[in-house]
């Protein structure tokens, strides 16, 4: 077999090193007459590093890079350290290899001397292929043609290859510049700058430092909103000042750094969407050809040489049908870049937010994660942890894709696999890169759309307490003075959901039971941390009561976070003395913020809902500042005893399985009334789907028990 690719970029050359390492022989047609210095520092993380590891580069990258000891994140304008990811030794534990610091140049170079030179066509430029049942043929430029069995686009992001294959497609500006310098360390004498990520975050700019020759070289990458540079090219300029202009409030270390800078280089931040396909036929894609993403995960190089270990794995395994090599090669590797496509441009929202409330927000949220996340697992594992070697082992459907749940999972039944895909497919990738504002849209957009309020159901706008809600019945069932009411909170890790997207299921809740159901509106983080919600919901609790409804007839209900704040209303309550209501109902409940339940990590993979991940960005970014194991913000902490009756459902194999089982028993030590209902075969917070079975069953079993609970004596508290 013989690979033909265009263009030598990190990704390009690592895979013709890649083919040749399996047997496979590769020549890279490259347009650049040579390989020049260009570029600035690039960070190879622990899954770019153990490719460089297996292809035997990874000595000659540790010996001219800088393995940093950790992130610091600081503000820009005071120093404050905001967020550490820790790195250097205790990084290289976890992650299995280090992150290096490396001149874009340097590595390019290593992996050039690592080919024949006869196997690198520079100075041909690709002008078009064609194929056929035997093979590829390309065209260059000056005339002369070259043949092969496969051909692979490697040549970035305005891809010739790409764009003969699709057609053409947008390239997205994120209005975002980015100023590239590099500093000698002379310069630097006196100014402490450790051997780590000096990161500093500002309204609308970054500035991500580090070195990248080790007591010799510094990098600097400068992001600036796109208004703030007026110039008619973007190139190497020793004019900058605009650069200055756009850091002139710097905190004092990051101001005599920036003062070194005598000439800096200028481009956009540019990316595209995912696609549907990168294959047709004998060609396909890599890198940035197939996803180019913006840079604030550091990812861009460590996606290619994943690519082209796959890639190269892949051919060798399907040496006799190159194109069903090709097939599974994009079916392993178009899921996992999708994501880390989305997550980059999710950070960088996050790390450019302008606005004073949100900065707020958001080193609040950064402040939380410390909390629960000392190693920022959560933030990086995902590609970090990512070991492609042992992946191209496991079956292809075990990548994981957007929801981070195994693109093969399927379940025993019809309906709990259309409840599964449901879930999947929740968020869109723009959805994810939006971050929190994109994934409320989505999720609103998710239960509206699938779960539309039937005309039998009436609603009624509400305040409670000042708090707005919704009054929820069935139009059928008359009202009763005796009657229960639910006082309902919806899920959504305190960050997403609605009253109004949950008004469906407290239709049927309120079918359920006989009765009424008010759905409140409480305030979400990160905009409000708690105690926020709690504050909403004991406003929202005592309202209903000076309304004149007993809190024997009362029922406080959520599902996933809104169960947990039900329950942590209800301590709340008997600690304030407060009548207590007659019951709890506690669907699917995220009862443990601080992360330790061993179902997270035990059903990684499995649950299209809720992953560790996006589990810790909702928690941190609610309870942010706070300790996390405050029984009021996580309930599975509290004294329970003396709690009205508690109505417990979860799902065995939801990643919150164990905050239900842990609670179960917490409840039952102290004493309280739990009915508990576990299932099978199904998905997380299920009752929101109503054409499932076990719904059905489970909202009959709350009316009954609701029957029972309610008008029955309250349980004294103290």
């Amino acid at each position: 077999m013989h690979v033909l690719i265009v263009g030598a970029g990190i990704a390009g050359l690592t895979a013709a090193i890649a083919l040749r390492h399996k047997g496979i022989d590769a020549t890279i047609i490259e347009q650049a007459p040579r390989l020049t210095e260009i570029g600035a520092g690039i960070q190879i993380a622990a899954n770019g590093s153990v490719v460089l590891r297996e292809l035997g580069l990874e000595k000659a990258v540790a010996d001219i890079s800088v393995v940093p000891g950790s992130f610091d994140m600081r503000d820009i304008g005071n120093g404050k350290l905001l967020w550490v990811a820790p790195l250097g030794d205790a990084g290289t534990r976890r992650w299995g290899a280090p992150l290096y610091n490396v001149h874009r140049a340097d590595l390019i170079e290593i992996l050039a001397n690592a080919l024949p030179a006869e196997r690198l066509r520079l100075g041909s430029r690709c002008a078009g292929f064609e194929q056929d049942e035997g093979g590829v043929t390309v065209r260059l430029e000056d005339g002369e043609t070259l043949r092969g069995d496969v051909l692979i686009g490697a040549d970035g992001i305005h891809s010739v290859i790409r764009q003969q294959l699709f057609g053409d497609d947008d390239v997205q500006f994120s209005n975002i510049l980015m100023w590239r310098a590099l500093i000698p360390a002379e310069k630097l004498e006196g100014i402490d700058l450790p051997e780590r990520g000096n990161y500093w975050f500002g309204p609308g700019r970054t500035l991500i430092t580090y070195w990248i020759r080790p007591g010799k070289l510094y990098s600097i990458l400068a992001s600036v909103p796109s208004g703030e540079v007026h110039r008619e090219s973007w190139t190497e300029s020793g004019d900058i000042d605009e650069l200055r202009a756009s850091f002139s409030d710097l905190e004092p270390r990051a101001q005599a750094m920036m003062d070194q800078i005598d000439s800096a280089f200028i481009t956009g931040m540019f990316y595209r969407d995912p696609i549907d396909r990168w294959t047709e036929g004998r060609v396909s894609l890599m890198g940035d050809a197939a996803h180019p993403m913006v840079p604030f995960l550091a990812q861009g190089a460590c996606q290619g040489m994943e690519d082209a270990w796959v890639l190269a794995t892949m051919l060798e395994r399907h040496r006799d049908d190159p194109l069903a090599g090709l097939r599974e090669y994009e079916q392993r590797r178009r899921p996992r870049t999708t994501r880390v496509q989305s997550g980059a441009r999710a950070m960088v929202k996050m790390v450019h937010e302008s606005d004073p409330e949100r900065i707020k927000a958001r080193n609040g949220r950064w402040k939380g994660m410390q909390h629960i996340d000392p190693m920022a697992e959560a933030t990086w594992s995902f590609v970090w942890e990512y070991n492609v070697l042992e992946e191209v082992e496991r079956p292809a459907g075990e990548v994981l894709g957007l929801s981070a749940t195994r693109e093969a999972k399927r379940m025993a039944r019809a309906e709990s696999q259309r409840a599964f895909d449901l879930w999947k497919g929740a968020f869109t990738a723009e959805d994810v890169a939006r971050g929190h504002d994109g994934m409320r849209e989505g999720y609103d957009r998710f239960l509206t759309t699938h779960f539309p309020v039937p005309e039998s159901t009436r609603v009624e706008e509400a305040e409670l307490g000042g708090v707005p809600a919704f009054r929820v019945r069935d139009a059928n069932t008359a009202a009763s003075e005796e009657g229960p009411v639910v006082l309902h909170f919806h899920g959504g890790g305190y960050m997403l959901g609605s009253a109004r997207s949950s008004l469906e299921y407290a239709g049927r809740l309120a079918q359920a039971v006989g009765g009424e159901c008010l759905t409140v509106d409480y305030r979400l983080a990160p905009e409000a941390p708690y105690p926020a919600a709690l504050d909403d919901a004991m406003d929202a609790y005592r309202g209903l009561v000076r309304a004149g409804v007993a809190p024997s007839r009362l029922i406080v209900s959520g599902e996933s976070s809104g169960g947990g704040l039900a329950l942590a209303l209800a301590l709340a309550l008997k600690m304030a003395g407060d009548p207590l209501p007659a019951g709890i109902v506690a669907i699917c409940p995220f009862t443990d913020l601080t992360l330790s339940g061993p179902s997270i990590k035990e059903f990684a993979g499995e649950d299209p809902a809720a992953n560790r991940d996006t589990l810790a960005l909702m928690a941190a970014s609610y309870f942010q500042a706070h300790e996390p194991r405050d029984p009021l913000v996580s309930p599975l902490f509290g004294d329970l005893r003396d709690l009205p009756p508690l109505f417990l459902s979860a799902v065995e194999g939801e990643s919150l399985y164990s905050d239900s089982t842990r609670l179960l028993d917490r409840a039952r030590e102290a004493g309280m009334e739990v009915t508990m209902l576990p299932v099978r075969d199904s998905v997380h917070v299920y009752p929101l789907f109503p054409f499932l079975p076990e719904t059905e069953t489970t909202l009959k079993a709350i009316g009954d028990w609701a029957a029972k609970v309610v008008g029955a004596p309250v349980r004294a508290v103290g």
